[in-house]
């Protein structure tokens, strides 16, 4: 377009990040996470009028000065990006918009997968949410029930907190799917984390372990989970929301969920408005929201995944022994989970603690 520049930035200078700050700061959003790259259209004052940037397979941060907003300069900038996608052999992607845009981003190949009353978040390549609706339906082994359930956890690690939660909750359900987070950004990487659960919970029969693709609490769902700084309240509440309804667009028709599972969470803001998310999102949808209280340890305290990870560092074999089932404590003397606790290690003493 003439009279317009278009760039892709992989690291932004100060001046780039202010520009693009402001541009999204007026358009009602706000800058999150570290981006892989950056695309911006600039005018012939070299001011940057549009901008939109990737992180993983997620495209987010769209924005357009209110003048040109009209010109499709928004689409400009998902083009290169798209582009600096396929160079990069990135060839499923996510978008954030907000919802008078979805539009716009169905003509360029996106189709809607959830969508609140703000923002809509899309998808377009392969593999699809067809693909993945296929594997549930491939993995959907109880028959239907008014008493299906399902929970979704991270378990990084896997704790006596998680297999009392998972063990509860097969109590109450004819079969209980529990999905796991497969993005890897957690210490303990996810295959990892799937056989752990699968090997801890092999006794208790009517459960079924998935792993959640990109469909569940990943970086295009849920970003803001990831994230070390929490960011802005409402952008995790949004998020959380917009998981929730894709959570009832795709595996409650697919696996006939008619119960979600969810620990209390005393200590995590960010976990607690998902559970906030879940009670206003799957009433509405006929899946009932079950509670579970968390477990205590012998101290009573309640257990999490983050007091074993400080316990590991501390190496409090105690600790360890009272948080954790038998399968996890196997599993951190192996030649795999001693690369963890050596990362974890790091990590901690990288953040200066």
């Amino acid at each position: 377009m003439f009279g317009f520049e278009t760039r892709t930035i992989k690291n932004l200078n100060k001046e780039e990040k202010k520009q693009v700050e402001l541009l999204l700061v007026s358009n009602g959003l706000s800058f999150e996470g570290i981006p892989d790259c950056t695309a911006v259209v600039e005018d012939h004052d070299e001011k940057i009028i549009a901008t939109a940037s990737i992180q993983g397979k997620v495209i987010k941060m769209v924005a357009a000065d209110y003048e040109w907003r009209e010109s499709g300069l928004s689409g400009m900038a998902i083009s290169s990006l798209i582009q600096y996608a396929r160079e990069n052999s990135i060839f499923h992607l996510f978008i954030y918009t907000k919802r008078d845009m979805a539009d716009k981003f169905a003509y360029l190949g996106f189709a809607e997968l959830s969508r609140t009353e703000t923002v809509v978040l899309m998808e377009s390549g392969q593999p699809s949410s067809d693909d993945y609706r296929k594997m549930l339906r491939q993995n959907k082994v109880f028959g239907d029930s008014d008493n299906i359930g399902a929970s979704v956890m991270n378990c990084n690690p896997f704790t006596l907190g998680h297999r009392y939660l998972i063990e509860t909750a097969a109590k109450q359900s004819d079969g209980l799917y529990v999905i796991i987070v497969q993005e890897d950004l957690s210490l303990f990487p996810f295959e990892d984390r799937f056989m752990l659960v699968t090997e801890g919970t092999k006794d208790i029969k009517n459960v079924k372990i998935i792993p959640s693709g990109d469909y569940a609490v990943s970086r295009a769902t849920f970003p803001t989970y990831f994230l070390k700084d929490k960011g802005i309240a409402s952008v995790a509440e949004t998020q959380a929301e917009l998981d929730a309804v894709l959570f009832a667009n795709l595996f409650v028709p697919e696996l006939g969920i008619k119960k979600r599972f969810v620990g209390t969470e005393p200590f995590c803001a960010t976990t607690s408005k998902y559970n906030e998310m879940m009670r206003k999102v799957l009433p509405k949808r006929g899946v009932e929201v079950v509670e579970i209280e968390r477990l205590n340890d012998p101290t009573g305290i309640a257990l999490s995944a983050s007091r074993v990870r400080k316990a590991i560092v501390e190496n409090d074999t105690g600790a360890l022994i009272k948080m954790l089932p038998p399968v996890t404590i196997k599993y951190l003397s192996t030649e795999r989970g001693r690369t963890v606790v050596e990362k974890l290690i790091d990590e901690h003493h990288k953040n200066g603690n």
